[in-house]
């Protein structure tokens, strides 16, 4: 054979030393190729102990029967690598079921590994096996059983090493014969030490006590959560079930049903299935070798399943927008419909037959010329970074296009190309519907056709459809020029279609900007190459979600002539700035009622009089409140917000937002005053945030929580204004009746639709929701801040000072009034602010005129 693997080098001549170029190539070569040691045995001396260990045993039951933890370890892990293998997850699902039948599997003598781990206190061998999926012995359940048995175990090994010894004194043994009854008798002696071991221990153990505690918490409206403390570690060592018994009856007769744990190292269980509004009792108890302990009740002793949503002056949202948003997008691709964005097969095979015929053109000249240098204009640049490599062009610049359209215009086509961006693939549906309007003087089509013209250049050139996530804002400088920017992370392997294009460490494009730049004002494209890295990481953390949880966030608003703006922290911009108040998403009817007690201009019918007093001190509400109060306060300290502005803040009770499936918002809305720019910007805030226009961070939310949702509405949506936009323009340019009847049909077809988009969609935003009770003057739906955390409203340092001035106004003239009628006070006039001395008092009022404002 010609050529050699690198696994297998040839072996010429003797290697230089460990430190030989030979020897680091190859050790370098066999890792890289997935094997942990090298071919010559030159690894790491523990790869060589771990092997070592391993090879003294000749089983996975003999290395357990030792207790040698290292070595058990070691078998399990070379059964999975053997097993799992690199050909997919089958053989890895297969590699899984047979580790769990080596740690199951009953030797001659009728034990598993599992039982060996517990009757001798091994601890760590316990957690391996348990790791491994390790069950308790399923022939041994009661403790009469495991007296007699390990009592036969025992009698069994002192009668084997009996006769090994009768063999042994016996004349005439061979002495391969002698060799194999000592390596036996050695064996069998072992076992004797072993068995007897194990059963010392078994009449020394005791049934297991009661857990350390057990929580309940409710999960859903129909299940619990129980989370399990284990008792003392050397008895939770030996605990292998935990049993969860629920009833609607405080003595538990009869169960309304059970479950048990077999994982001892999760110890949350929970309860599905269970009724609203029925009450149940939880208890757990523990179970080992020796039987099953003492049960535990749970703390709080019972719960009723229930949900926020059955209080009275809520909104609660439907959960079949996805669905219904589906079946319109197939009615606007259904033949019937009368728009002009439709799939048209002809259409696509003559412009893949025009594509394939300039494909020999392309391969010499490229389709697109990108742009170096910006000449006041509006362009559009992408993006493409894994992980610190950035796709540029030959000249190791960013990838750029030029928008032929002035640069005022794009700015009002922002929200426009943001939604398109979660709509990739219409964008050659947009081109062919725009084709017939090409001819027609309005700026906005005009605008949006060279949009898509670069669009669909930026994909010809990169091969991909996908050109990334549009960045929040574009990036404008005092040339003139506005730039938009895409960012998309690409994962796996990718080779753009234009060969110009290649990858490029970050760094060597920071370094060769900051050698090239040498304008006295940065361009736009300068600003994103220096602040690039930031750019990458705000991309990176907006397709990140929260942890799941129970959170309350903030509404900061900053109004200006353009737009309205919130603000997000840097750390997660897909959701406003937040605290958690505990792990569990869902809020019970208790804990919303005594949100709802508060409320101001509504009527609350679940808590009325003193009874709403009494919620805080049952069903967990007072928990709820602690928890609640001490988020709301490190809210507003990581803000930097004075008290007295804070305690103008409402929460809002109209609904608990629902992000996803995992996180749920409870939200403080903000006075009417903050909408000014000048409570704006924060100062003193500890953790940095940015601010992001309402209706962009309304996408970015969605992307990142609810993607397939919003992509099903921004392909509608697209289409469907589009639509509108044309079927206006025709009905403008209609001669006869009959064009002007069809025309309006057509408009009113589309028009009709587009408000069952905007229906489905409206019904998911529950932003607007928010800026509605924001808006609102009558404060309905919302209830103030200072009466939840259950303290009186604080005045600012003004209000302060204008009541400080009024009352030394009023007593200054109570004063002058009550000797006025005595007749025995000195005085000066009052138009000459000075010293009064009253004869009775002897008080000196210094009250001049920079004192008093």
């Amino acid at each position: 054979m010609m050529s050699t693997s690198v696994r297998d080098p040839p072996q010429r001549r003797r290697s230089l030393g460990p430190v030989s170029p030979k020897r680091i190539y190859r050790n370098l070569s066999v890792r890289l190729r997935g094997r942990d040691t090298p071919t010559e045995g030159e690894g790491s001396q523990g790869s060589n102990h771990h092997s070592k260990v391993a090879a003294n045993y000749l089983s996975l039951w003999e290395a357990v029967e030792s207790g040698d933890v290292l070595a058990v370890q070691t078998l399990l892990c070379k059964e999975r690598v053997s097993e799992g293998g690199e050909r997919g997850a089958q053989r890895e699902r297969d590699g899984v079921e047979e580790r769990e039948r080596a740690v199951n599997s009953v030797n001659e003598q009728g034990l598993v590994p599992l039982d060996v781990a517990i009757l001798t206190h091994n601890s760590p061998l316990l957690h391996v096996l348990v790791k491994a999926g390790a069950r308790h012995n399923p022939n041994l359940s009661r403790p009469c059983d495991w007296s007699a048995k390990l009592d036969g175990l025992v009698s069994l090994a002192e009668r084997r090493v009996e006769e090994r010894r009768a063999e042994l004194k016996a004349h005439g043994v061979k002495l391969l014969t002698q060799t194999d009854t000592h390596r036996e008798l050695r064996l069998w002696t072992l076992r004797q030490e072993l068995y007897t071991r194990m059963r010392e221990r078994f009449h020394t153990m005791e049934p297991p006590g009661p857990p350390s505690a057990v929580g309940l918490q409710m999960l859903t409206d129909t299940a619990l959560s129980v989370s399990i403390t284990p008792p003392q570690e050397h008895i939770a060592s030996l605990i292998t079930t935990y049993r969860v018994e629920w009833s609607t009856c405080a003595g538990f007769t009869p169960l309304t049903g059970c479950g048990f744990i077999t994982d001892t190292k999760n110890h949350v269980f929970h309860i599905t299935g269970l009724s609203t509004g029925v009450q149940y009792y939880v208890r757990v108890c523990a179970y080992s070798i020796k039987g099953w302990g003492p049960p535990r009740n749970s703390s709080p002793p019972s719960t009723t399943p229930s949900s926020w949503r059955q209080c009275s002056s809520v909104k609660i949202r439907g959960n079949n927008q996805e669905a219904a948003m589906r079946k319109l997008l197939e009615q606007i691709r259904e033949p019937t419909y009368r728009g002009y964005c439709t799939e048209n097969p002809r259409q696509l095979n003559s412009a893949k037959r025009m594509s394939m015929s300039r494909g020999l053109k392309q391969f010499f000249h490229s389709a697109t010329k990108f742009v170096r240098l910006l000449q006041r204009g509006a362009y559009l640049a992408v993006v493409f970074y894994q992980k610190d490599n950035i796709l540029v062009t030959a000249e190791d610049q960013l990838p750029l296009v030029e928008i032929q359209c002035c640069s005022t215009s794009i700015t009002q086509d922002f929200l426009w190309f943001a939604k398109l961006s979660c709509a990739w693939q219409q964008v050659s549906w947009l081109q062919q519907a725009m084709s017939s309007s090409l001819s027609s003087s309005s700026s906005l089509l005009q605008n949006r056709h060279c949009i898509l013209r670069a669009i669909n250049q930026l994909q010809s050139s990169l091969g991909s459809v996908d050109l990334g996530q549009v960045y929040f804002e574009p990036l404008k400088d005092h040339q003139g020029n506005v730039l938009l920017v895409t960012l998309r992370e690409v994962v796996t392997s990718f080779t753009p279609a234009d060969p110009h294009l290649h990858w490029s460490s970050l760094k060597h494009l920071e370094a060769r900007w900051s050698r090239t730049h040498l304008l006295p004002e940065p361009t736009a494209v300068d600003t994103l190459t220096q602040q690039l890295r930031r750019k990458l990481e705000y991309h990176r953390r907006s397709l990140q979600r929260a942890q799941p949880g129970l959170y309350v966030g903030i509404l900061k608003l900053c109004s200006s002539v353009e737009q309205l703006r919130v603000l997000v922290p840097q750390r997660l911009p897909n959701l406003l700035f937040n605290t958690r108040v505990r792990n569990n998403t869902h809020v019970s009817r208790e804990e919303w009622s005594w949100l709802q007690r508060h409320l101001m201009g509504g009527v609350v019918t679940e808590s009325p009089g003193h009874e709403a007093d009494g919620l805080i001190d049952n069903a967990g509400v007072k928990e709820f409140v602690r928890d609640l109060r001490t988020a709301v306060t490190q809210l507003l300290t990581k803000l930097n917000i004075p008290l007295h502005r804070a305690y103008q803040y409402r929460l809002y009770t109209q609904e608990l937002v629902q992000v996803g499936d995992e996180i749920s918002l409870l939200l403080l809305l903000p006075p009417s005053e903050e909408f000014s720019s000048s409570f704006w910007p924060l100062e003193g805030v500890l953790d940095p945030g940015l601010t992001m226009p309402l209706h962009i961070f309304e996408l970015v939310h969605f992307w990142a929580y609810s993607r397939d949702l919003l992509s099903l509405y921004c392909q509608a949506w697209v289409r469907l204004e589009l639509d509108a936009y044309l079927a206006q323009q025709a009905l403008r340019e209609a001669l006869d009746s009959k064009e002007v009847s069809e025309s309006r049909e057509r408009l009113s077809h589309i028009t009709q639709l587009s408000q069952s988009v905007e229906a489905v969609w409206r019904e998911r935003r529950w932003i607007m929701d928010v800026m509605q009770c924001v808006r609102s003057r009558q404060r309905l739906g919302a209830v103030p801040l200072h009466l939840i955390m259950g303290s009186q409203p604080i005045k600012s340092p003004h209000e302060e000072e204008v009541e400080q001035q009024l009352h030394l106004s009023q007593t200054h003239t109570h004063v002058l009034s009550t000797n006025l009628l005595f007749g025995d006070t000195l005085c000066f006039p009052l138009t000459e602010p000075g010293l009064c001395m009253s004869s009775n008092t002897h008080t000196e009022w210094k009250a001049n005129r920079g004192d008093i404002h």
